[in-house]
């Protein structure tokens, strides 16, 4: 399933589009009563996955700024266990059109922590992933636990997802870890998942009404 990848940066348009799907979720995050609260960091794990659209903003960003030797921290983190993606969100949609099982993903939360989180803070956190960005709780988490999230939050964060994806539909999804530094990407002995074009939106149909508007605002980004 995975190609061997060989990928430019992104357009300033669709990074562009990423901002603003960014926008949209964070104003309907503000809308929500959530316990996340800085040094919260028990989802900070080696395990989020970023499209190359994403690991471009992210790249643009070290270069303004200035974290304590994050090369050297994400060295370190390729040689440890992490989640690889094998079906990107719109690959999930495409297999469930044609009625075939997604394959068996593994991951485990203890992976961790991320290589970007340095005293208990993201340093990226204003270019954070969607991955990052859509974890929130309604409870505090403790450790072992899990998040508590609504099952219609989690519906509408994979529809972002998909949009997401479709504004990089000619890049590719896999670990932050493996798509950074951008000098690397193009290492032979790295391997990605390429992107799709959203061809259905996962909303199930208990939700449709409630996230028309949603979805509505996020398809008036691609006329």
């Amino acid at each position: 399933m995975c190609q061997k990848a060989r990928m430019s940066r992104g357009n300033e348009g669709s990074l562009n589009k990423l901002k603003a799907i960014y926008t949209l979720h964070a104003e309907l995050m503000e809308t929500l009563d959530l316990a996340c609260l800085p040094g919260c960091d028990l989802c900070c794990t080696r395990n989020v996955s970023v499209t190359t659209l994403e690991a471009d903003l992210i790249a643009n960003h070290l270069k303004k700024i200035d974290i304590p030797d994050w090369e050297g921290r994400l060295t370190l983190s390729k040689n440890l266990p992490r989640f690889k993606p094998l079906v990107t969100t719109n690959g999930l949609a495409h297999l469930c059109r044609l009625g075939k099982e997604p394959p068996e993903e593994t991951v485990n939360p203890d992976w961790r922590p991320c290589p970007f989180l340095v005293d208990h803070r993201c340093s990226i956190y204003e270019v954070r992933p969607f991955a990052c960005r859509c974890m929130v709780s309604k409870s505090v988490c403790q450790p072992g636990g899990q998040a508590e999230i609504d099952d219609y939050l989690l519906a509408l964060n994979t529809v972002f997802m998909q949009f997401i994806e479709h504004a990089d539909a000619k890049g590719y999804t896999g670990n932050l870890i493996d798509m950074l530094p951008l000098e690397n990407r193009n290492d032979n002995d790295t391997e990605y998942i390429p992107n799709r074009p959203i061809e259905m939106i996962l909303l199930p149909p208990e939700y449709q009404a409630q996230g028309r508007e949603i979805i509505t605002q996020l398809s008036a980004l691609f006329p």
